[in-house]
């Protein structure tokens, strides 16, 4: 294809670009500078060349994001993206720019806006720790968020829910021992550190002048195959969707699920040897809705008569009593606890008064109130727990250690009984209208 017939074909395009002008005068404008291009005092084939390119350098498109066939990416020439080291899918701005997406490698960084760390089933990396820096794309970047398409890594020390705990693990359990990563932020919060299968969770952290650093270590675990793909979107700080500083996770919708991490979101069983992590220290927060003013948490996974293959997706430290099942509250919850200001129990008036006690829950069922001191389990222990102050947030307090010291009665073994006291949690969340 001629260059003048290039030209006359994407006139139409161009002349989208230059809004200021009537169609025709956009024409007549366009047939003068190709005349001008192919009739210039100096017909020699680069001078030519030179003059066309000229005249697509006053087409200028923004930078903005864009969606590839697989990967979101950000909207650059060609020349650019390859300049920028990404890679191209798909075009944008008209056709006139490609949809560039970054896919960064052990050891490297990026100050790029929406990119990804990707491993695919691997049982060591190299370097190890593996790391990927990631620097703010400008200096209105206050939050960047990490999306876990896929994660999964070497579990941590489990342990295993039953009637007849036998004493093994100690204080181990919940701590990651092989694997493990981290995200961290010079000068503002980080995360804390997880392991496990996190597939479909995420973190926010906040963005540092010295950039952000996300690490995997891989320990010794022989074939196990580990396999990661995340995707690290930044946020200018004007923004509400990279969340409120504090908030290491941020929910947006009027119901949803929130879930400790390492905890198998995708099933629908709670089995014997779901184990929350140690040393979990962050705020969920919730954005509140237009004209909500309530929010209640209820336990995702119910069961009426749990056994240790069949729990609820509620369990957090000791019990009360050698047999119970019983819900805990308030200043007791001081290892395992999920903390919920202004907590009640439905159900609850609308509008009415705003508890002053910050809710702290733990214990085998997911309520404010203590049950009825019956060893009994008692299938109306797990109720929706109601917040009507703003904002919106769960507090996750996970101590270093488990209790596995010897004895068969919940309140002196956390793998004793179901449900069991080293799950953690998988919590429902509806907005209610004001």
């Amino acid at each position: 294809m001629t260059k003048w017939s290039f030209l006359l074909k994407k006139r139409k395009i161009i002349c989208q670009f230059l809004k200021n002008l009537s169609t025709m005068k956009c024409y007549q404008l366009l047939i003068c500078l190709s005349v001008w291009t192919l009739c210039s005092s100096d017909n020699s084939t680069n001078n030519r060349e030179g003059k066309l390119f000229s005249l697509f350098q006053i087409i200028q498109f923004p930078n903005d994001p864009c969606v590839s066939t697989s990967r979101n990416g950000t909207c650059y020439t060609s020349d650019e993206c390859v300049s920028k080291g990404g890679s191209s899918s798909g075009t944008c701005a008209q056709g006139f720019g490609v949809c560039c997406t970054f896919s960064l490698t052990c050891g490297s960084s990026t100050s790029e806006n929406c990119t990804y760390l990707v491993q695919s089933g691997v049982t060591s990396v190299s370097p190890n720790p593996c790391t990927y820096t990631i620097c703010k794309c400008s200096n209105t970047i206050c939050r960047i968020r990490f999306d876990f398409t896929i994660f999964d890594l070497a579990p941590p020390v489990l342990g295993e829910v039953s009637d007849a705990p036998v004493q093994s693990q100690g204080g181990a359990i919940g701590d990651c021992t092989s694997d493990t990563f981290s995200v961290t932020s010079p000068g503002g919060s980080g995360s804390p550190i997880i392991c496990g299968i996190n597939t479909g969770q995420h973190l926010i952290v906040d963005a540092s002048d010295e950039c952000n650093v996300a690490a995997f270590s891989l320990g010794g675990i022989g074939s196990t195959s580990r396999s990661w793909d995340i995707k690290v979107t930044q946020y200018e700080c004007n923004s509400g969707l990279g969340g409120p500083p504090g908030c290491l996770q941020y929910h947006t919708g009027s119901s949803g699920t929130i879930s400790s991490f390492n905890f198998p979101i995708a099933s629908s069983v709670v089995g014997p040897t779901v184990t929350h992590l140690s040393d979990q220290h962050y705020n969920i927060c919730v954005r509140q809705e237009e004209s909500k003013c309530v929010i209640c948490y209820t336990p995702k996974i119910q069961s009426a008569t749990p056994t240790a293959a069949a729990q609820t997706s509620f369990g957090l430290s000791l019990d009360s009593g050698a047999d119970a099942l019983e819900s805990i509250s308030g200043s007791i919850c001081s290892a395992d606890y999920v903390l919920i200001p202004g907590a009640q129990d439905t159900p609850l008036t609308i509008p009415g008064p705003i508890p002053a006690v910050v809710g702290a829950l733990c214990g085998r069922a997911f309520r404010v109130e203590a049950n009825a001191a019956a060893d009994i389990y008692d299938p109306a222990s797990h109720v929706s727990v109601c917040s009507r102050l703003l904002p919106f947030q769960i507090g996750v307090h996970f101590d270093s250690d488990e209790v596995d010291v010897t004895g068969t009665g919940t309140d002196v073994n956390e793998e004793a009984k179901a449900d069991g006291g080293i799950i953690g949690f998988s919590l429902e969340y509806q907005q209610l209208a004001c």
